[in-house]
């Protein structure tokens, strides 16, 4: 619940209660997006014919969690699921939900949000500008850490190899003093176009902030994973970059931090230690890969 303030005609301020209902929104996967709103009482989420909300994902128990709503706030409960529960990365028996957590049952990503009625419901058009970087058009961080937590899930449960590149366009500041931000802009939106060329279908690419990339990778070997990173380091190497008839030289340096599904507490951790490998590339000379 939220007060509204209203101001009378004599000055006078009195306090009306505002109702807000919540809405479970499905954030991954994005083909998937929706908002389910949430009436008072339990309803069940899972794969079986019985279950309320229903999921087509084989990681998700028929009778998975339930959510209860008392008016108030929203609680998840774990059913007893073969896979788990889990509130930001942290598997949970039982948990109020507010409107920053991220649930994540099987592969499916979603999150409570508490709206006033009169709100105008969410579109896909909105969601996608949320999840979307502005200039180079490919994930944000945000959407990243959503996504990558189902890819965990998943990973979790077969044991797979998860793989977290951390990516720096190596003399970015350079490029902005010499020819300019517009420039800069652009080297960074062709890197983002590169890298998406040459990623898997499977695999997330998201820009992390400023000139640095992410990519989340699954399903290979260690060092299967370092090759397509060698892969993405020639790509930007062997490209031409050019501005105002000048030749921008650009190159990038990736560090590369693999982990099985079952060493993985938090994508945080993968996430922090690639980013320590990728200092250890920038320090090293630059435009190459280091892997742990």
């Amino acid at each position: 619940m939220e007060d509204e303030t209203i101001m009378s005609s004599d000055n006078t301020i009195h306090f009306e209660q505002m109702v807000v209902h919540p809405h479970l929104i499905v954030l991954y996967p994005q083909n998937e997006f929706k908002q389910i709103p949430l009436e008072r009482g339990t309803v069940v989420l899972g794969r079986g014919q019985d279950a309320d909300i229903r999921f087509e994902d084989d990681l998700i128990s028929r009778r998975h969690c339930a959510l209860s709503f008392d008016g108030g706030s929203v609680t998840v409960e774990d059913l007893g699921s073969t896979n788990g529960t889990f509130v930001d990365g942290n598997f949970v028996h039982r948990q109020i939900l507010n409107s920053d957590n991220r649930l994540q049952i099987g592969r499916m990503v979603l999150k409570v949000a508490y709206k006033d009625p009169s709100e105008e419901a969410f579109s896909r058009e909105l969601y996608e500008a949320a999840t979307k970087d502005p200039l180079t058009g490919i994930l944000n961080r945000q959407a990243f850490l959503d996504r990558s937590a189902g890819e965990l899930v998943f990973a979790r449960r077969n044991n797979m190899f998860v793989h977290v590149l951390m990516i720096d366009v190596d003399n970015f500041k350079h490029v902005n003093d010499t020819w300019g931000h517009q420039c800069g802009d652009l080297v960074l939106k062709e890197v983002a176009r590169l890298l998406g060329e040459e990623k898997r279908d499977s695999d997330l690419l998201a820009r992390y902030g400023g000139e640095e990339f992410l990519i989340l990778m699954n399903g290979i070997s260690p060092d299967d994973a370092k090759k397509r990173a060698e892969k993405l380091r020639t790509t930007i190497e062997q490209h031409i970059f050019s501005w105002m008839d000048a030749v921008v030289p650009v190159t990038i340096s990736i560090g590369v931090a693999s982990r099985q599904g079952f060493d993985i507490a938090q994508m945080s951790e993968l996430i922090a230690e690639s980013d320590k490998l990728l200092y250890v590339a920038k320090g090293c000379g630059k435009n190459q890969v280091i892997t742990a």
